[in-house]
């Protein structure tokens, strides 16, 4: 019919498209997903770069604070100046090491109650021992650890204290947080390395009783660090 009727108006004639059975619309061709962009080289690493390791409650069979801080210092805990330094041939004990929390021997009668005495880079492990700095020109951010949470290591739900230091070597009357000095020297001799960090111990641990302890703090000048310590 459309042929004849072609060759009687001397018109182009276009047949009508084929409609649905069940409907009547005009058929539509199926949606077709966006062609995705090949994934770039170091993708992987940017995409792990955005999740930085979750600081465990409890401490992990397997447990390597070197390598813990290390990686996720790299995952930004650790101020990008630094990471050449952690990363180096010395990281694990002039860096890293230096940055870890123990307990020294000292004198209980430096501890008041309730607290724990902490210093950082324990020297019986070869690690450098911590230094500390004032507010100054040379630093205008001061070099101290400013927090430091403790709390039990264990998966359950446990209180955790947090001891607050706003400046060194003296703090302030409102901080939750004391110094004090290991040995008989000032506490900003040797570049404020004999500092104790007093801090505020959870509620029902006590100095002795064996209790293992996850100490996760804020160095102002490089950043975080976590590892357990027992009491």
């Amino acid at each position: 019919m459309i042929q004849s009727l072609a060759s009687a108006t001397g018109a182009l004639v276009i047949a009508p498209a084929m409609t649905s059975a069940l409907g009547g619309c005009s058929a539509e061709p199926e949606p077709q997903p966006e062609p995705q962009p090949e994934p770039t080289a170091g993708q992987e690493e940017v995409v792990a770069a955005e999740a930085p390791l979750e600081v465990p409650r409890a401490r992990p069979e397997a447990w390597d604070p070197i390598a813990f801080n290390r990686t996720r210092g790299n995952q930004g805990a650790i101020p990008e100046s630094y990471l050449e330094s952690i990363n180096g041939p010395d990281g694990d004990t002039a860096h890293l090491g230096k940055h870890l929390p123990y307990v020294p021997e000292v004198d209980a009668a430096l501890v008041p109650e309730g607290m724990l005495a902490i210093m950082w880079g324990d020297p019986s492990k070869g690690h450098a021992k911590h230094p500390n700095a004032p507010v100054s020109e040379e630093n205008p951010d001061g070099h101290w650890y400013d927090w430091i949470r403790v709390r039990a290591a264990t998966d359950d739900e446990a209180p955790e204290a947090e001891s607050r230091f706003t400046s060194w070597p003296l703090g302030d009357q409102d901080d939750s947080g004391q110094y004090a000095v290991q040995g008989e020297g000032e506490i900003t001799d040797e570049s404020g390395k004999n500092t104790i960090y007093l801090v505020q111990l959870p509620e029902g641990v006590r100095p002795g009783d064996g209790t293992v302890l996850r100490v996760y703090a804020h160095c102002l000048t490089h950043g975080e660090y976590v590892d357990f310590v027992e009491v």
